[in-house]
């Protein structure tokens, strides 16, 4: 069977990079707690939400979500192999399998699944410009001597974000 081989420009290789960049300063402001320098991620007009249906509009609103859940937790976010798409010299999409900490109190939580993003390039650089956060699974852990309790996720929910990236879904 043969396989069609992509080749890229220089120029397409470096936004890859550009954003790949931007999502590893993603995690680390966020686990570092630099909200400030986290909150210029984004775009003004960003927009997330998640397969619970939770949702915020702008990056304001956004930062201080996020903020005011875990400004006194321990976090630890981890993305992996993304795939990526450039639409238009301005705007791109991506795809990130994650994993997360976050060390809620008595039930701090272990996610897997992934994030749906698109990005905008500003005058200053790339940003991220909608988030979509879909965990196929969730463990509650209540400490080593109590166990772990699972969540499974639907699956339909990470398939349906995704076909809502143009391009990712073919």
């Amino acid at each position: 069977m043969s396989r069609a081989v992509t080749t890229y420009t220089a120029e397409q290789l470096s936004t890859f990079e550009e954003i790949r960049q931007l999502k590893a300063r993603y995690s680390y402001f966020l686990d570092t707690k630099q909200w400030d320098a986290w909150a210029q991620l984004f775009t003004a007009d960003f927009r997330w939400a998640t397969e619970n249906g939770l949702s915020v509009e702008g990056r304001d609103a956004f930062v201080e979500m996020v903020r005011s859940s875990i400004d006194a937790v321990a976090t630890v976010h981890q993305f992996h192999a993304p795939v990526l798409e450039i639409l238009s010299p301005t705007t791109a999409t991506g795809l990130w399998p994650m994993f997360d900490y976050v060390a809620f109190g008595e039930t701090p939580i272990q996610g897997y699944g992934y994030y749906h993003e698109t990005y905008r390039r500003e005058d200053d650089g790339w940003r991220m410009s909608t988030q979509f956060l879909s965990r196929i699974r969730t463990d509650v852990i209540g400490g080593l001597t109590s166990g772990i309790q699972t969540s499974i996720s639907d699956l339909a929910i990470a398939r349906d974000a995704t076909a809502a990236l143009p391009g990712l879904a073919t």
